[in-house]
């Protein structure tokens, strides 16, 4: 017994590393009445709170989105922005998507260079017409005058972002209803690095049924996984009505994600601008991870000192910590 217990202490002791994520950082975008950015900020123009509580911001970065790195890639430095489409044969709906659609198509001739951005439809089932591509050019034909024709056949580029490979046929057809095609997509994009943005020209998520409004679970599951990767969805609601029901489900995923809402009936070269303003660049903020229990914290970003619209996820997921071996 003696000797067992002489042995043992000449054994060196084991040890196990924990590396635990002790920053939180968030992607607020502030816009004036222009709709352009708030330039200028610093730390102390945020005021922060985490469940309710006061959280001390470190530092406020202005990431300007113009001038990102090219390329997207494994380790690209670009955007990547996936517009999706809701198609449908009901007057308001067809209307409205055929009056805004060559909007739509400036709007992507206007971003910056370097995105790579991939077109989606959605009906009965998800369809891609075009893969992630720096050809802005070829997306606004599409949008102008192929969404109503058979998407083309186009195989991935080789060396440089793809959804193709993370949307397979057999999902694609299998998306039925809009929340499935955004969870379809959503899943998509967490596999992608980088800044990723989704455009949705739609005309409504959800169900309404009296007395109230329901978000279907597919909805729940994606608004989740964008807002944890920090993928904001800007919803241009297409329907030409002053308002509908199914309104509230574009402008809750706007809200949950941290995007933007805007009607594009009325005035949609104001919606178009809005939504290039809000896509102009962003504010960086960092604060240390509270004391918490681990799971999902709700959070709520203020303007000190100064004024402007804030958009930023209503939500942040506290990870656990990660045992090293």
């Amino acid at each position: 017994m003696l000797a067992a217990l002489w042995l043992l202490a000449l054994q060196p002791p084991t040890f196990q590393e924990r590396v635990e994520v002790r920053q939180v950082v968030l992607q607020v975008r502030v816009l004036g009445r222009d709709g352009w950015p708030v330039l200028g900020l610093a730390r102390e123009n945020f005021r922060v709170s985490v469940d309710g509580k006061p959280v001390a911001v470190e530092s406020a970065r202005w990431v300007d989105s113009g001038e990102m790195g090219s390329s997207p890639g494994e380790n690209h430095g670009g955007r990547l922005v996936t517009i999706l489409v809701q198609r449908d044969m009901q007057r308001a709906r067809l209307s409205g998507l055929m009056a805004y659609k060559g909007w739509a198509a400036r709007l992507v001739e206007s971003l910056p260079a370097h995105d790579h951005v991939a077109l989606l439809v959605q009906d009965s089932r998800l369809y891609v017409y075009s893969d992630l591509t720096p050809d802005h050019g070829a997306v606004a034909r599409l949008l102008r005058t192929g969404l109503f024709r058979p998407p083309p056949k186009t195989p991935p580029a080789p060396g440089r972002a793809s959804v193709l490979p993370l949307l397979p046929e057999s999902a694609q057809a299998a998306a039925a209803t809009r929340e499935k095609g955004l969870l379809l997509l959503a899943r998509a994009l967490a596999q992608l690095p980088g800044e990723r943005v989704v455009l949705l020209l739609g005309w409504g998520l959800g169900r309404f049924s009296y007395p109230g409004f329901d978000l279907p679970g597919e909805y729940l599951e994606a608004v989740a996984l964008l807002a944890a990767e920090q993928v904001q969805v800007f919803a241009l609601d297409i329907t030409d009505a002053d308002f509908h029901t199914l309104e509230l489900g574009l402008v809750q995923v706007a809200e949950d994600t941290g995007g933007l809402y805007a009607k594009t009936h009325l005035f949609p070269a104001t919606a178009t601008g809005r939504v290039l303003g809000a896509l102009s660049g962003y504010y960086e903020l960092a604060f240390p991870r509270p004391p918490l229990p681990e799971g999902v914290h709700r959070v709520e970003v203020e303007l000190a000192g100064a004024s402007g619209t804030v958009l930023c996820r209503r939500t942040f997921a506290d990870p656990p910590s990660v045992g090293l071996p």
